[in-house]
């Protein structure tokens, strides 16, 4: 009986889908030279900022170092 459903069955059509683009390329937003410039405006103020933080820290502890230094003199 499972043979002759199993013959009978309609047979499965395969769907395909297409897909339309405006562009000739996939991710042709990021190689637009407005993109990048944008992108490394923003990579190069974090690292301004990382350095100036790093800076500011380092300038703090020749002072604390400038401090010690003079009560070390005074002894």
């Amino acid at each position: 009986m499972f043979s002759r459903l199993a013959v009978r069955r309609a047979p499965r059509v395969a769907t395909v889908s297409v897909r339309y683009s405006s562009s000739a390329k996939e991710g042709s937003v990021a190689q637009s030279r407005g993109f990048k410039e944008r992108e490394s405006a923003v990579e190069n103020e974090y690292a301004h900022k990382q350095e100036h933080a790093k800076l500011m820290k380092l300038k703090a502890e020749i002072e604390l170092k400038k401090i010690e230094l003079v009560r070390a003199d005074g002894l």
